[in-house]
């Protein structure tokens, strides 16, 4: 992903225009904004000009999911499914069989970098369950054959 300079002269200015400097949230977030992802240059950009350790910006882009899903430039697709009480048995079982299909590490991200798989309590569709989430999407009713489908998978 290439970033112009006029970026880079925006980002600079709205850190300097921060009351605290090392809010790397609000910085990321403006980020997103502009950029639709956080590529790893602009991360290095951001710890030159905070301060702050470029393994502290990785392990906030690793904590909040909607940082992490952009990270590096690359999409990543969303999928949640639901663990509550009513879609719990087969949310769980998706989920497993899921998790396995994808090799999905200790972070829910697949092998592959394209897919991260989490977990949900309730999407408020107990009676249209099992209910999954694809990129913000609800899906309702779903079946493992459908939902494989939708993640393109075999």
């Amino acid at each position: 992903m290439e970033v112009n300079k006029e970026f880079y002269t925006e980002l600079e200015e709205f850190i300097n225009g921060l009351k605290d400097k090392k809010n790397d949230v609000k910085i990321l977030n403006f980020v997103l904004e502009k950029l639709d992802a956080i590529p790893v240059e602009v991360q290095k950009f951001i710890a030159d000009k905070t301060g702050l350790l470029e393994i502290s910006i990785e392990n906030t882009i690793n904590f909040y999911p909607k940082f992490r899903n952009k990270a590096g430039g690359k999409k990543i697709k969303e999928v949640s499914i639901c663990v509550g009480m009513t879609c719990g048995v087969y949310g769980k079982g998706f989920y497993d069989e899921l998790a396995e299909i994808l090799e999905v590490d200790e972070n829910g991200i697949s092998k592959d970098g394209k897919i991260l798989l989490t977990t949900k309590r309730c999407f408020g569709r107990c009676n249209k369950g099992p209910n999954v989430s694809i990129d913000g999407e609800i899906y309702s009713m779903m079946t493992m054959p459908e939902l494989k489908n939708r993640l393109g998978l075999k």
